[in-house]
């Protein structure tokens, strides 16, 4: 029986792999060749190393230098352009998902609800780029789990290795995954106080000395102080930026829609559910690990009798959900539902088969609960139709739809052929060449074409807006360090003495510059750059790209152009 079922897991874990990926990879919803911007956001940085250029040494890391070197290698292993970097994040999403059911089928003990949990996270859409909110958690729960079976130092060993993997993917991971791990050791009782200290310190010590090497590399190059200083000073105005909210949930900013407002009360209801989405999941999320912990103190064996530990086991997933709760869930919400979905699929698959026990097992119930239990079972009643109708209202939205955007409703061989289409779409828009004389090009692709045909493949661009999907489909590093040069951001003198001493030995024929008040803040800001763009460049043209971007093009004195950009009628020095 243990072999047929573990057969069984295996065999819908592959079957949610292949799902997953064709769900995504069909469908990627990306504008520049498959990608959004955002994503651009980390791979350019990654692609700077394919320059020449190392995090921190040359350019400013916001903390995540594991992921830009991920970046460079897949472009170097799998080839230049979006294609590799789609189908590499395609698949490991797919594959967290996997891991994802895995993890909720052992929770819960059954493989119905792991589905359900591994659904519940592919549905959320995590963006492409987010693929290590999944996988460092999935690597860290089962090891987890592994301590309270079988507490020693093989599995602190592990847990150390991934908590440094994880600090090097994301710096706050270490913290997450730290917190995880203390939880683990404060929950596993049935291990003695002392060997629970030790096993503490072991992980602190071996989580030092795996990250030491790294740390070595940044205080020959710079500085810790320097380093702390830099990613301190992003991480507080990313914070600002992005704040966390209290989103209403009958607050639909693009206006209630008539579903809502016509037919019967439970169509009404649906209808209100599916306008304030994003609202709903994200208290839904901040409730469930919170529920996980009651439901699981009513427990005597958190209605699991046949899993050993399952009280610790379960209590450090629903902490580790309040942790990254707090840690990710801000601003904008939209694209960061899907970024603590690794615990709070477990809670979901475990919570459904812990709610009908605790409705009628009553031997899995505390005995101060037993004499109290007909309030609470209606109550966990009530609460388990109020769970079913928010997820069901939410995630049957469009659900077909879904499946027909990714070619999944008509069998897989047009799954396949659709596959292989998105696949030439990515080589094809990787290709400047293809956008010359596309009547749909974006203002963005026309600002990339220029700047690929422009500009010798080996210079440097200043860019100060947002603009990372520019420079990537360009195919040209950024100068001075920064992807970007925001107000607000990085706006200390040490910071624009840094920029001004790298942009010194770069080759930097243009520069993009924001227009209107923002430029205004930036010359504001950044008074030594201003006077040195006013010294070594003229503005050569304004333009409003897609009646959004404002852009500021300054062209260095002295050097012959030799013709024009005619789409722009912009000079170029290439």
């Amino acid at each position: 029986m243990r072999y047929v079922r573990s057969f069984a897991m295996a065999a819908v874990a592959i079957a949610i792999v292949v799902f997953t990926w064709f769900f995504r990879f069909n469908d990627p919803n990306g504008g520049f060749a498959g990608l959004t911007d955002d994503h651009f956001y980390y791979l350019l940085r990654g692609w700077q190393i394919l320059y020449g250029e190392l995090p921190f040494r040359d350019f400013v890391d916001a903390g995540a230098p594991l992921y830009f070197y991920v970046s460079a290698a897949v472009q170097l292993l799998f080839g230049r352009g979006t294609l590799s970097e789609l189908a590499f994040s395609s698949t490991l999403i797919a594959l967290g998902s996997a891991l994802t059911f895995w993890l909720a089928a052992r929770a819960s003990g059954s493989i119905v609800p792991g589905v359900l949990g591994a659904l519940f996270q592919i549905l959320l859409l995590p963006r492409f780029y987010n693929y290590p909110k999944i996988l460092v958690y999935t690597a860290a729960i089962p090891v987890l789990w592994w301590f309270a079976d079988r507490p020693g130092r093989r599995p602190i060993i592990w847990l150390a290795a991934i908590t440094v993997v994880g600090f090097l993917l994301r710096h706050d991971h270490v913290a997450f995954v730290g917190l995880a791990t203390v939880t683990i050791l404060l929950l596993a009782r049935h291990v003695p106080w002392r060997e629970r200290l030790r096993h503490g310190l072991l992980y602190a010590a071996l989580s030092l000395a795996m990250v030491a090497p790294y740390l070595v590399f940044i205080q020959l190059n710079g500085g810790l102080n320097e380093y702390r200083r830099q990613a301190t000073e992003w991480a507080g105005e990313e914070r600002a930026r992005t704040p966390i909210q209290w989103p209403g949930l009958f607050d639909n900013p693009d206006g209630v829609s008539e579903a809502a407002r016509q037919g019967a009360p439970l169509e009404r209801a649906v209808a209100s559910v599916r306008d304030n989405r994003v609202a709903w999941l994200y208290y839904f999320e901040i409730a469930l690990p919170i529920l996980a912990l009651i439901v699981l103190g009513l427990s005597r064996d958190a209605f699991r009798p046949e899993w050993p530990h399952a009280i610790p086991k379960i209590g450090a997933v629903a902490v580790l959900g309040l942790i990254l709760d707090a840690g990710f869930l801000r601003s904008p919400l939209q694209a960061r539902v899907a970024d603590p979905s690794v615990p709070h699929a477990i809670l979901l698959a475990w919570l459904a088969v812990a709610v009908p026990r605790l409705l009628f097992a009553r031997s899995s119930l505390r005995p101060a609960i037993q004499q109290r239990a007909m309030p609470i079972r209606i109550a966990a009643v009530l609460g388990t139709i109020a769970v079913v109708f928010i997820l069901g209202a939410i995630f049957t939205n469009r659900l077909y739809d879904r499946l027909e955007d990714a070619y999944l409703t008509e069998g897989p061989r047009v799954a396949i052929a659709r596959a292989g289409i998105v696949s030439q779409g990515a080589r094809t828009d990787w290709d400047l060449s293809t956008w010359e004389n596309r009547a749909n090009r974006s203002g963005l692709m026309t600002l990339a074409l220029y700047l690929n045909t422009c500009t010798p493949p080996n210079a440097r661009v200043f860019v100060q807006p947002y603009l990372p999907q520019v420079l990537g489909m360009a195919r040209r590093g950024f100068a001075a360090g920064f992807g970007d040069l925001r107000p607000g951001f990085f706006d200390e003198p040490e910071f624009e003495a840094l920029a001004m001493r790298r942009m010194r030995g770069q080759d930097v024929p243009v520069v993009l510059l924001d227009v209107a008040d923002s430029l205004e803040n930036f010359r504001e800001s950044f008074p030594v750059l201003t006077a040195y763009f006013d010294a070594a460049y003229e503005t050569a043209a304004t333009h409003v790209f897609d009646d959004r971007f404002g852009v500021t093009l300054l062209v260095r004195r002295g050097v012959r152009t030799n013709r024009e950009f005619e789409a722009l009628k912009w000079p170029c020095f290439n």
